[in-house]
């Protein structure tokens, strides 16, 4: 079979009938004015969290048959309404049931949801997956350490969905689960958290497994790892997400690295069409969906070109958490040398590290030599130095 063109695969299906919905929309009038049913894929316009702004400011993106409204958190401090009808709900609810039913849980299970339900959508959008499926799903929110504990133990939970970091917490002070739903922080794009994650909540005679999934108060969630732990698999019939160029905006093919982009298939209060989510990932398309392979592994904010090869500061952060170094205290250094780009990092950490092991990871990873490394334990960190003219 012949493989899609970037261009191709990125469309969703029945998009034509997609874009003569949403022109209908205060949202999206302006924007799709002018543009065909028909019009490539590639060439329909990005949706930013600006625009949203701008929307919600004009007072166009309330929906007169919303049931529930979320807030969410967007540049400079402010929030926005997350409108969402009955129907929303439960078309989000029954894709998130399929991918959670994937994932090993069943409608049998005890799940104690931790994470926030005040405000923003936190534990909501796991709460309706969870109860489309069945499961008996507790509402817990995060924190509270002994509080968790005691339910996790009454209440024999076989399932937690939690931050992998408070996940770790609870299994340090004694939690013991079956499976671990983790989300709001990086897992599986940070080398060896997963394991050290299912090592505080499983033993021997009870292994734990940690799952991995992608979700965002905009879009509810998007994909969810299977026991194969081979990727995230998409919510198809929720969302359409492609991968671009941050740079030009065109579609990238399969396994490159590149910006997020969601589009909801079927949503009708607040939709999103080719929202740009800021996210680093990859993308790949199975016989039996698509996939994030690797997660989600960075932002694409502050993107550097060095040597000719884009590389993106937050991905290398979540590189240094992988080797146990401080991937908040570091400084990549870029500067110019009889016309030829330098790169250097400086991290705090152990002395001791192997520097010619990071240097030939870093060199694997991202495709761009490194010329200078050091490992102190005191680095104060400054970001990124971009010192050519």
């Amino acid at each position: 079979m012949t493989p899609l063109l970037a261009s191709e695969a990125a469309a969703p299906p029945a998009a034509s009938a997609l874009l003569r919905r949403l022109r209908t929309l205060p949202l999206y009038r302006a924007a799709l004015d002018g543009v065909p049913d028909d019009a490539p894929w590639p060439t329909v316009p990005f949706l930013t969290r600006e625009r949203l702004t701008e929307a919600f400011l004009a007072g166009d993106l309330v929906h007169p048959d919303a049931v529930r409204v979320h807030l969410t958190p967007h540049p400079g401090g402010h929030w926005l309404p997350e409108y969402a009808t009955g129907a929303d709900l439960q078309a989000h609810g029954e894709a998130a049931a399929q991918a959670l039913a994937r994932a090993g849980v069943r409608p049998d299970d005890h799940v104690q949801v931790a994470f926030g339900y005040h405000r923003f959508a936190g534990g909501w959008l796991m709460q309706g997956g969870l109860e489309a499926l069945g499961a008996k799903t507790i509402p817990f929110g995060p924190g509270e350490t002994d509080a968790a504990l005691d339910t996790l133990r009454v209440l024999g939970v076989r399932v937690l969905v939690s931050a992998p970091s408070f996940a770790q917490r609870l299994g340090e002070a004694g939690a013991r689960v079956e499976l671990l739903i983790a989300s709001g922080e990086p897992l599986s794009s940070v080398a060896g958290r997963r394991e050290r994650v299912e090592a505080a909540l499983g033993r021997p005679e009870r292994p734990c497994t940690a799952l991995d999934c992608y979700a965002s108060s905009e879009a509810g969630m998007m994909a969810l790892e299977t026991p194969a732990r081979d990727g995230l698999r998409v919510l198809d019939g929720w969302v359409h997400l492609e991968v671009i160029d941050p740079e030009t905006g065109q579609p990238v093919p399969d396994g490159e690295r590149g910006e997020l982009v969601v589009t909801h298939v079927c949503k009708q209060a607040m939709p999103l069409l080719r929202f740009r989510t800021g996210d680093l990932t990859t993308l790949e398309r199975r016989e039996d969906g698509a996939y994030l392979p690797r997660g989600v592994f960075g932002n694409v904010g502050g993107m550097l070109k060095v040597k000719g090869v884009k590389l993106f500061p937050r991905e290398v952060a979540f590189w240094l958490a992988g080797y146990g170094l401080d991937y908040v205290q570091h400084t990549l250094h870029v500067w110019s040398q009889s016309g030829t780009d330098r790169l250097g990092l400086e991290v705090r950490g152990d002395p001791g590290a192997d520097l010619d092991t990071l240097r030939s990871d870093f060199q694997k990873r991202f495709a761009v030599r490194l010329d200078n490394l050091d490992v102190t334990a005191t680095h104060e960190g400054r970001g990124v130095l971009d010192r050519r003219a």
